[in-house]
This record gives C-alpha cells, structure tokens and sequence, in this order.
C-alpha cells in the first residue's frame, strides 16, 4: 500500500512566510497583466504561474511515497502443562466425585469442533511442556495421554527454566492448580521476563479435607526418657464436626484425644508424650478417621519411627560377700561412665544368729519384691559368688530366667557359693547357665591353674582386650595363675578361655558365652580374677586391661548395637536438597570411655562420587564431635567416620542417609489460586479460573502477546516525490503553456 507522506525540511511558519510572499507576487503580477491583457487572459497567466510556484514550495516540505508490505508471523507461545499427582484430585466438590483436575485440562484443551490447542498450534509457533519433578516436552499428539503420575511439583523451577531456555517467547500459558512444593520460594522467585498467564484448576470453595501436617518427632530416644511428638491438625470444610485421634504403637492404642472443628479452616498445634520402655526401633502411627466428601484421605494418618537406644547401661549385681573380686568388679563397672551400677552386698543370711533386734540393725533387709518389679529396667545382672538358697525361691528364679528369655543379659562369677556350690543344677537357672551342672561340681582352692585363649576367644569381643591378634593373645598370657576355680561337668556355650595346669593348651572351661531366647549369657569360673588388676598395679602395669575385659563382656552380654568405638549417634536436619543436616558422632578409647582428644576425620560421599571432607566441631559432651553438612541434590549419600587418638586408630563407621525433596502432593490437595495470581502479577500477564474461560479472555491473552510480541512485520519503502520524471514533465509543461500563452497574446 502506497501513501504520501511530508518528511519536512523547513518550519511550518518558514513554509507560511513563503506562500504569503508567493501569494503577493502573483497578485503584483495580475495587476501588470491588466494593464494589458483581459481579466481573463490575466488570470490565465497568473493560475498558471501560481500552480508551478505552488509545486515549487511543495518541494519544500519533501514529499514522498510510502510503499508498506505486510507478512504475518506465527508468534511463539509455551503451553505449560502439570502433570503432577495432585492433578489427579476431584477439580470440584461434587456428587460422586466430580472429574479430575487433568480431565479438565484436557477437555479445555481438546474439546469441541475446533478445539483450543489446534487454534493455538495454527496461530502460533506452539511450544508444549509437561512439568511435575521434571519439565519435558510434549507431543501435540500425545496432549490426550497426559496422566496425573507425578510425585511433585517443582512449578516455580519450570517456570526459571522455560524463561532460560527460551527467552524470546511471546508469553507462557500456565494450566495447574497452583500447588507447588520445590525447592524455590516466590520470595526468591525473580521476575521474569516473559508474561505468565496462569489458568488455575481446581475450587477452593467446598475443598474438604482433614489431615496431620508439620510431624516433628526425633530419629532416636531414650530407654525411660518421655518423647515429644508435635504436630498440627488442619481441617476444610468440616466445621462443627469432632473427631478422634488415635496415638498407636503398631497394634496397641496408646492414647485418643477428641479434636473439635470449630472454625473453617481449621488449624490446631498438638503435642503428645510417651515414654519408652524397650530398647529398639518403635513404630507409631497418629490416625484420623476418614471423613465425608473428603477429596485426599491418605493424609489422615502419619506413620513414623524412632530408634530407642540406651542412655546407660543399667546394670544388677549381687554379690554373695564382700570380697577382693567384688571390689575390682565394682571398680570396672563404676569408672564407666555409660554404666549405671546398683550392687547389693549381702553380709548376712536370714539364719545368721544376731544378739541384737531387728530393727537395731544398720543393714536393710534385701528389697527382692521392689527389684523384681524393676527387673524390665535392667540389662544385665550379675551373680558374683551369689547363692540363692537363703533369699530367692523358684518362683524369683524363674522371674530372672524369663527376663533373659526376652532379652537380659545374665553373668555368674565363680566363688564358693556359684554354680554347684550355689545350688543352681536344680534351680530354674540351669537352663540359661553357659556351663552344664550336675549337681557335684565343687569349688577348689589352690588350684595354680594358667590361662589359655580358646580358639573362639580370639575373635570375641569379649576377650578382643586388643585390635591386634598377637597383642592380645600376649596379654592373656600375662593373666597370674588362678588359685580357685569352679568344676563343672562342660561348657554349653562358646569356650573363650581354658583353664589348664602346667603347659596343656586346654583343659577346664573357664570363660563361656551362650545366647538364651533373646537374651546372652556369661559363666566365668573362678572368683581369682581380680589378681590380674591387682598385680598389675603392683608392678607398676597398667589396670585397664582387667577393667576392659568386664566393661566389654557387659556390652556383649547386653547386645549393645554401638559396640564400635567409632559410632555415628544421629543425623539431623529435614535432608532435602539445599537443608542443612547435622551429625553427631562419639568416639570411645579402648576401654570404651570418651575420647575427649580424639582426632576425627569425616567426610560425606555424594550420589555423583564425590568426596566432601567436613569440619569437625567437638560438642558440650565429651568424646562427642559435631559436623554439619548441605546437601544439593536428590540421591543417596555415605558418611564415613574415622577417628584417631595419640596416633592410633579408633575405629571407622559408615552410614548411609538418603536426600531427597519433600513432595506434599498428597499432603495438601488445596488449589494454591492465590500463587497463581502472584505469578501472573510478577510477570505482568493476568490469571483466570479455568471455570471463566472464554472468548473475551482470550482475546485480553492475545491483546497482552501482540504488545509483547509483535505479529507481523512491515516492510516499509520511501520514494521522494521529485524523483518522479512526471512531476518535472508537469512543471516543464506549465511553464511552456504559459510561455506561448504570453507569446501569442504580443507579451513577449
């Protein structure tokens, strides 16, 4: 299409003076002509004249032809598309469920005669991308397949990569409900450059739903200690309702609480306690009843684990007198710090004859009702030269013998009152006993017995006094000759030590271990091992080896799971990706006390290979050592602990822990209309529910991607208005009209 146009050169009022001095000229000039010529002839001349000048003065404003060539463009547009699970959910609150938001988006999209998404490929260069934890393109073919099967909803990082990957899109049309649970927050969220018109799916109003939400419990407790569990309640569309809540631990009902609704929404902070009693991991669950017209009821109930361990060793003895081997025995045992020791002495028997009454008497009678109410709180018990023939009855043993059955730990120690002497090969007892009793087994003194590593023994923990296999069978060699000794028929368990006269490698069990039901066991054979400390300390030597022998057989004998002395106690933090988790890590000498200076090494492995070393902070504990660490990606990653003290190696642990995002599709099934919004704001599109629809705000989309996008180009051509060969031909002409005008009128 071709137009004319004034490019200009003078100013308007230059171009008045001109025409206002031209338009006197031809006045001057037809007032000459008149003297001459007839008013008709006169005028001639002058219309002539004043038709060049005023071709003349149109020159001055440089007029030009403009010549336009319209091509329309296909604008490029990106069609977002979540696929994500909670997409799957009822769109409205409806007689018998309503269709799904994804059928919604699929209809709006493909429905009718000509439907939407083919105008839009027609029209535009039309991008279509599928997001829930990823963003993948999508087939216009395969828009009909589209299933809710995602386990997330990363919608802001689609969005930042849509924006990145293609930058010079005319806008983004959003279809989603809005929920989002990736790493990104609209806080963070920067502006895009590209306008975002969201359609969301999905109706707030008449949403109904009742769930537990924000669950803080610890991964570990301990044994006797109260547990905090806090959580929320948030319930919609059931105001005026009361519901239960059910606190379980697998099969049994701890506790039930009554939840009043009494406001829409609804949202309530909850705390419950409880206090172990066992020692391992504990199931619970938190339950509510599914209610009517609930959209989403997997969130009605939340199952969680917490690993219960000990905080001390709680530990029984009962010694038949006071003696050399129950003082060193209770020395081993207190100078532990994770032993909790509570011995009984016995100095007399209900027989002793006394010339004094009862309750003159300083020393309190045994409590063995009391204890065997407590016996559930105790790990192990040990019968040091103990015979129950004055204090306990079957029924008492019997008590003993099932708290082993279920997990106890039980160790006798020789003397004149164990084992055959003590009376144990009738007993319930005989049953759980390391060594086979036949009721004429006796106690012998001066015996001159040497001590010999069984084959077993080596490898044990128990008598693993060192890592190195040559040290510790030398240590063992340095044990003095035993000088009592309890005779039995054999041993019914693994021999750890022999006990043998002159150089026979073998001959009386002296240390053995069996496993009963649940529970371990322990027979030491002779009440003269406290020779080994005494001796050593005499000499100048050091005692822990002695100590280290009792404090490792307790931790045997009571199935301690953190028997390395390199232990990694917890890890704590949310592990998501970008969240901070935080190790705890203790460390134990030789002996199994702390290792306050210990020099610890840890370092985390991450899913691609690559090894992070982590520094290491030692915590208000001592021999306890703290590390933090930030995960930035999904996968399973390895913590590997290494500790060293004075140059030695402690020990190394590894644990694993996965990472991985927080999905709460099935957590929240609210439509989140109120983000869709901000995105549209941020970006400069607009949002509508999927429910308004139409022709006018399509219309209002296309009006928003014109100004963004222009959607055809305009070739534009000026050809100046003098350049034309005709209009020089014209003004040649005039001017030669005019000529041979004057010429034949006698003017020239």
């Amino acid at each position: 299409m071709d137009k004319l146009t004034f490019i200009g050169g003078l100013p308007s009022w230059g171009l008045i003076l001109i025409a206002l001095g031209t338009f006197a000229l031809l006045v001057y000039q037809f007032v000459g002509l008149r003297e001459h010529l007839s008013l008709r002839q006169s005028a001639l001349l002058v219309s002539l004249r004043g038709s060049v000048y005023a071709l003349l003065i149109l020159f001055l404003t440089h007029p030009v032809f403009v010549e336009e060539r319209v091509t329309q463009l296909r604008r490029p547009l990106v069609l977002l598309l979540d696929t994500s699970e909670s997409m799957g959910f009822p769109a409205s609150q409806q007689a018998n469920g309503g269709k799904s938001r994804i059928e919604i988006l699929k209809e709006k999209l493909l429905g009718g005669n000509d439907p939407l998404i083919q105008r839009l490929a027609r029209d535009y260069d039309l991008r279509l991308y599928q997001f829930n934890t990823t963003l993948q393109p999508v087939g216009l073919e395969s828009v009909g397949d589209l299933t809710a099967h995602g386990k997330g909803t990363r919608l802001l990082e689609a969005l930042g990569q849509v924006g990145r990957d293609s930058p010079s899109t005319a806008g983004i049309i959003l279809l989603s409900d809005g929920i989002a649970n990736g790493t990104q927050s609209l806080e963070t969220f920067s502006s895009l450059p590209i306008p975002v018109f969201t359609v969301s799916i999905g109706e707030v109003k008449g949403f109904t739903d009742l769930r537990i939400a924000n669950l803080r419990v610890p991964e570990f407790a301990f044994r006797g200690r109260e547990i905090k569990m806090d959580f929320t309640i948030e319930a919609y569309g059931l105001e005026g309702k009361e519901v239960p809540l059910y606190f379980t631990r697998g099969r049994n009902l701890i506790s039930t609480r009554s939840i009043t609704i009494d406001r829409d929404p609804f949202k309530e902070q909850i705390s419950l306690t409880y206090t172990p009693k066992e020692i391992g991991p504990h199931s619970f669950s938190l339950k509510l009843p599914s209610q009517a017209g609930e959209q989403i009821t997997q969130n009605n109930q939340k199952d969680f684990k917490i690993d219960v361990q000990r905080d001390k060793i709680r530990v029984l003895s009962l010694s038949g007198s006071p003696s050399w081997n129950y003082r060193f025995l209770r020395l081993a045992l207190k100078q532990d710090p994770f032993i909790d020791l509570i011995s009984f002495v016995f100095l007399r028997t209900p027989t002793d004859a006394v010339d004094v009454p009862e309750n003159q008497l300083s020393l309190i009678p045994f409590p063995i009702d009391e204890i065997l109410q407590e016996l559930e709180n105790f790990d192990l018990i040990i019968f040091d030269n103990f015979s129950h023939r004055s204090y306990f009855n079957a029924t008492y043993l019997e008590k003993i013998r099932d708290f082993v059955q279920e997990g106890g730990g039980f160790a006798m120690l020789g003397g004149i009152r164990s084992f055959d002497s003590g009376g144990y090969f009738d007993s319930p007892l005989n049953g759980l006993l390391a060594v086979e009793l036949d009721g004429k087994g006796g106690y012998q003194m001066n015996t001159n017995l040497h001590t010999s590593l069984a084959s077993a023994g080596k490898a044990h923990p128990v008598t693993r006094i060192f890592p190195d296999p040559r040290a510790n069978e030398e240590a063992w060699k340095q044990i003095p000759s035993l000088t009592t000794f309890n005779r039995v028929v054999g041993p019914k368990g693994e021999v750890l030590l022999w006990a043998a006269r002159d150089n026979a490698s073998r001959g009386w069990p002296l240390l053995t271990v069996k496993k009963f039901g649940k529970g371990r066991t322990l027979a030491l054979l002779s009440d003269d091992l406290w020779r080994w400390n005494f001796i050593a300390v005499g000499e100048q030597e050091s005692s822990q080896v002695h100590q280290r022998l009792i404090r490792q057989a307790v931790r045997w004998l009571t199935q301690e799971s953190l028997f390395e002395q390199v232990q990694i106690i917890s890890m704590e933090g949310s592990k998501s990706p970008g969240e901070q988790v935080e190790f705890l890590v203790r460390v134990l000498k030789d002996d199994f006390t702390p290792a306050p200076q210990g020099a610890i090494q840890l370092r985390v492995t991450g899913p691609d290979g690559e090894q992070i070393p982590l520094e290491v902070v030692p915590s208000t504990t001592e021999g306890e050592y703290t590390a933090v660490f930030t995960p930035t990606q999904e996968g399973t990653y390895e913590l590997a602990a290494e500790g060293e003290l004075s140059g030695k190696n402690l020990g190394k642990n590894k644990k694993n822990f996965v990472v991985s995002f927080s999905h709460a599709e099935i957590e929240d099934g609210r439509p989140r209309v109120d983000l869709l919004t901000r995105i549209a704001e941020i970006s400069q599109g607009y949002s509508i529910p999927v429910s308004q629809w139409s022709d006018k705000s399509w219309r209002e989309i296309i009006t928003k991607l014109k100004s963004r996008s222009p959607s055809e180009i305009v070739e534009r051509r000026e050809n100046p208005l003098w350049s034309s060969p005709w209009i020089l031909a014209l003004i040649l002409l005039l001017l030669g009209f005019e000529w041979w005008q004057r010429r034949s009128w006698g003017l020239i």
